[in-house]
């Protein structure tokens, strides 16, 4: 199966797959009460941030746990994956990547097998090349993907008109990996649309940027919102984004329920590794 019909559900937090159960401790009484226990298998880091110079090689490590009473067993590879205009990704062959940062990493071991309640770790290795070809952004995404046995099916069916399929559920972990030379732009991320829409949940204000770099760029977007009747003001939600170069990213930050009158609101992008901020504002009234 080609990666391209490969259908993952990728977790981006410490990523952990599993449930909860319950485990006793105390509580301040001294008298024990029941606490979640997680239960399952967990991968971390969730993504790599590396910012290696043309020339360096260096070693990270992804942890697989398996917190369960049985065994797991994963495969581990790399892909590229290309986004359009707008964001949309798609998963390609390692090396197949405009900015493939797969072409430059080894994965040691590929194959790792977990006992229950165990934990290994998986060697990631970096090599950024020393001419021009290291000298831009780059990424990929690693996919710990589970495999598991396919069992014989039984065909109760003796007519022999019956065909028998089975459905083996698995899980996958895709651990994204961006690299930053020392050279790039990462603070080129401007304003590209600022204006009041009407959404699903009545007013909300629309904001689109574009990187404009070639840095991947980590930024903090937020709406400050004033009542220029009153002064009274508000921040709207906080939205922490990832933006590779060459790539379109919108927001939606829907407006709470507002009094009548006049406002100005004031979009801010703020980048991780820079003092510098880019801002949009404009004034609208609600009637």
């Amino acid at each position: 199966m080609s990666p391209k019909t490969k259908h993952y559900i990728v977790l981006l937090l410490i990523c952990v797959f599993g449930f909860t159960s319950e485990g006793n401790s105390q509580n301040k009484s001294g008298k024990p009460s029941k606490t979640p226990k997680t239960v399952g298998v967990s991968v971390s880091p969730s993504h790599f941030h590396f910012s290696q110079k043309q020339g360096e090689v260096k070693t990270y490590d992804i942890t697989v746990k398996n917190s369960t009473s049985t065994p797991k067993e994963f495969n581990v590879n790399i892909y590229d994956f290309d986004m359009n205009g707008k964001g949309k990704s798609s998963f390609l062959p390692a090396g197949k990547g405009k900015f493939s940062l797969a072409k430059w990493v080894n994965i040691s071991p590929t194959f790792i097998q977990l006992k229950p309640f165990e934990n290994k770790k998986v060697k990631i290795t970096v090599s950024i090349p020393s001419d021009d070809t290291g000298r831009k952004a780059a990424w990929s995404i690693l996919m710990i993907e589970q495999q598991a046995p396919r069992n014989n099916l039984l065909n109760t069916q003796k007519d022999g008109n019956t065909i028998a399929l089975g459905i083996v559920p698995t899980f996958a972990f895709g651990v994204f990996a961006y690299q930053n030379p020392p050279n790039v732009l990462v603070n080129k991320v401007e304003f590209t649309d600022f204006q009041l829409k009407d959404s699903k949940n009545g007013k909300a204000l629309y904001i689109e940027v574009q990187n404009q770099g070639d840095g991947i760029a980590y930024c903090t977007s937020y709406v400050d919102l004033t009542n220029l009747d009153t002064g009274e003001q508000q921040r709207l939600k906080v939205k922490n984004f990832t933006i590779v170069p060459e790539l379109v990213r919108d927001f939606n930050f829907n407006l709470p329920n507002l009094p009548k009158g006049k406002y100005l609101a004031v979009g801010v992008l703020d980048y991780e590794s820079s003092d510098e901020i880019q801002a949009a504002r404009m004034e609208f009234e609600i009637n």
